[in-house]
Parts: structure tokens; C-alpha cells; sequence
């Protein structure tokens, strides 16, 4: 079914949902829940760039997670390549599905991430 087809009135269909991300650019954890909460109908992911990630930590995150978003991370990880492996790992185990790894640092940046 083309997308002209769909009635978005009430939220997006998950099969788009769950693919469009929202930049949550804010420096405080509960202006980020209000605005995700006001638009989750229409996004399935939470982007939690430096900016949230500094203020909020990985209360960021888990709440995002435990408000029904899937989680990017847009931290732009670069690092020594151990490094970037642990924090890869952190964001893995906070439950992150995306996460940003600066690509000109290498390819061993990428294996780690």
C-alpha cells in the first residue's frame, strides 16, 4: 500500500514507526520524555545524542527503553579502539539498538563499535 494510503492522523503504522527516529536535542530528561511521549505515535526511536546523554546519563536511555523506544545512541564514539569496544559494550548491555562509531578512525573503530 502506497504511503498517500495511510491515514496518519492518529500515529504512523509501526512498519514506519518503528523506522523513524526522533532527535531528542535537549539538555534535560524530562523536556525529552514530554516531547517523546507527545510524538511516540508517529517514532519508534529515541535518538539520545551527547547533548541528553551528558545531562541524563544512562537514565537517558532506560527511560527511553522503558517508555516503548527503541534507542539510538548518537555518542560518536572515538576513542582507542579498546575503549570504544567497552563503551560499545556499556550501550549494548543499557540496551541500545543504534549507536554512532566515527568512521575515520578505522576499521578496527568499526570491529570494536
Amino acid at each position: 500500500m502506497p504511503v498517500e494510503d495511510f491515514d496518519f492522523s492518529s500515529g504512523a503504522p509501526e512498519a514506519i514507526r518503528s523506522r523513524l527516529a526522533l532527535a531528542l536535542d535537549v539538555d534535560d530528561i524530562v523536556t525529552a520524555r514530554r516531547i517523546a511521549h507527545a510524538l511516540q505515535p508517529w517514532f519508534g526511536v529515541a535518538k539520545v545524542g551527547l547533548e541528553l546523554f551528558s545531562a541524563a546519563g544512562p537514565e537517558a536511555i532506560e527511560a527511553m527503553i522503558g517508555d516503548g523506544f527503541a534507542v539510538f545512541a548518537d555518542l560518536k564514539l572515538l576513542d582507542i579502539p579498546t575503549t570504544v569496544n567497552k563503551a560499545a559494550r556499556v550501550m549494548g548491555s543499557l540496551g541500545v539498538s543504534y549507536l554512532t562509531v566515527h568512521t575515520r578512525a578505522g576499521a578496527d573503530h568499526l570491529r570494536a563499535g
